[in-house]
């Protein structure tokens, strides 16, 4: 206890009256005196605080602008390259003009795509009810392109290129969309300039691609002098191995334009299936059980070609006419007629996709039709863009 306050304590205890004007101004000089320096500290305690802050974030900043952009994640994370999707705008609604050619994948029993030889790409969720238009990652298309789809998102683009006379050789580039052809990337490019890196060469013409699943594709190419090859990968397109279709029963493959050319493989579990044309109208339907590394002749078409419709791996159909349309429920090894109302106005086959055993699709010049039933029954559907 200070002097003072001795003093101030001694006096109260001798005051037994009200404190004199003279006594309240002493105590109030006491207390302001010891007010002072916590005041005084406080003050200076806060602009240190404040001095010291600012000097913190200058300092970081520094040391961000030094180090770069921060990146996510840890520092000691493996960045890996990867093909970059490109977007590109939403497309607007374009008109179809028929007649023209039309592919159509029907990957599930509800999804359809549908791709017009114009240059315009279309999707359907509820069987070809109703369509949207899709992006392409570029208009300048050959002739020869084809898409390929296994669900609603994920599908695949050849745009193929300007064939060699007699097919001697094509180049080819394959894109590859993750979102339902809202944004797509280049995965393999096969241009002549150099050894392919995809596995992919540039010797025949390239077409025919199609996907089973999300990682296993082919692709088919031919010439007019050499049996046709398969093309298969297991990533998703980036890389590719060849095989070669032998010859069929009773047909033999040799320079002069006797030749196949295979059409799109199916898948039906472990079971790959292709029909392939030859040079004089026939079709043949050919088998793999390895992936595609090998395929084996199976079975003949009963008439004609072009036409053999692949509903399940079993039981396929050819479409001719309500009184001439033919059925098989042994893979091709007999065959009978088949009541069926599909009828068309065009002298030629159609194309048919199956998304399931029941659901199928037939296209003709454009036009396109749906079957719930097999087969049996056929209604015209409305074309996108019409």
């Amino acid at each position: 206890m200070t002097p003072d306050e001795r003093e101030l304590r001694r006096a109260l205890d001798e005051r037994s009256g009200e404190p004199s004007p003279e006594f309240r101004a002493r105590i109030s000089s006491l207390r302001q005196d010891e007010r002072s320096p916590s005041r005084t500290l406080s003050s200076i305690a806060l602009v240190a605080a404040a001095v010291l802050t600012i000097a913190t974030i200058g300092v970081l900043l520094v040391a961000r602008q030094a180090l770069g952009p921060v990146r996510s994640g840890p520092a000691s994370a493996t960045r890996l390259t990867s093909p970059t999707a490109t977007p590109f705008p939403s497309p607007t609604p374009t008109q179809v003009f028929l007649p023209q050619t039309a592919q159509l994948s029907a990957p599930s029993t509800d999804i359809l795509w549908a791709y017009f030889g114009q240059g315009l790409l279309f999707r359907s969720t509820d069987r070809g009810d109703t369509w949207e238009q899709r992006t392409l990652p570029t208009q300048n298309l050959s002739p020869f392109a084809n898409v390929t789809f296994v669900d609603d998102q994920h599908g695949w683009l050849s745009t193929g290129g300007s064939p060699e006379s007699e097919c001697n050789g094509e180049g080819a580039g394959i894109w590859q969309t993750n979102d339902g052809a809202a944004t797509w990337q280049q995965v393999a490019l096969v241009d002549g300039s150099g050894p392919s890196v995809n596995g992919i060469g540039l010797a025949q013409c390239k077409e025919n691609l199609s996907f089973v699943d999300r990682t296993h594709g082919f692709l088919a190419a031919w010439d007019a002098n050499h049996q046709p090859t398969i093309y298969r990968t297991s990533d998703g397109g980036r890389s590719w191995t060849g095989s070669t279709l032998p010859d069929p029963p009773g047909f033999k493959i040799q320079a002069g334009g006797f030749t196949l050319r295979a059409g799109l493989v199916k898948g039906f579990g472990s079971t790959l299936l292709v029909i392939a044309t030859d040079s004089q109208g026939s079709d043949y339907v050919f088998r793999s059980i390895d992936g595609g590394a090998t395929w084996t002749p199976i079975a003949k078409a009963a008439v004609g070609a072009d036409n053999i419709a692949l509903a399940t791996e079993s039981r396929w159909l050819q479409l001719i006419a309500s009184d001439q349309s033919l059925e098989t429920l042994d893979a091709g090894k007999s065959w009978h007629q088949y009541p069926t109302d599909y009828s068309q106005a065009a002298p030629i086959a159609p194309v048919v996709s199956f998304g399931d055993g029941l659901v199928g699709y037939a296209t003709v010049r454009g036009s396109i039709q749906r079957t719930v039933d097999g087969g049996m029954h056929w209604l015209i559907i409305k074309t996108p863009g019409t």
